[in-house]
């Protein structure tokens, strides 16, 4: 056999067996990934301008990302911890994101926040 037949079976090999895995359906939630989706927010945050539509579909995708109490919880963690390292930012416009949104979190993003309840 050639090295070139010899290397279609390896890859026809390798590409039946990565698609008999099952997909990683617990996949988490990672703190790069929900402050990628709420950068776009930090504008009105920190200057109050415009709340970019950016911003709503981030919010929304970050909500939607927290199905389990552990994401729920990274979550709270990675905004708060990221939060923190934002100069300027207001945390009463940040808490006035969800409304202008049009959706709610259930709880109030504070320097303080316990994100273990």
């Amino acid at each position: 056999m050639t090295t070139f037949k010899i290397f279609k079976v390896a890859l026809i090999v390798v590409l039946v067996s990565i698609s008999l895995i099952p997909p990683h359906v617990t996949a988490e939630v990672t703190c790069e990934q929900i402050t990628m989706w709420l950068t776009p927010c930090i504008g009105y945050g920190v200057l109050g301008c415009v709340v970019l539509a950016a911003c709503y579909e981030g919010l929304k995708t970050t909500i939607a990302a927290k199905k389990t109490k552990k994401d729920r919880q990274l979550g709270c963690n990675c905004v708060k911890n990221v939060a923190a390292k934002i100069p300027g930012l207001n945390y009463d416009r940040v808490n006035e994101i969800p409304g202008i949104c049009g959706t709610t979190i259930h709880y109030k993003i504070t320097p303080d926040l316990d994100c273990t309840k």
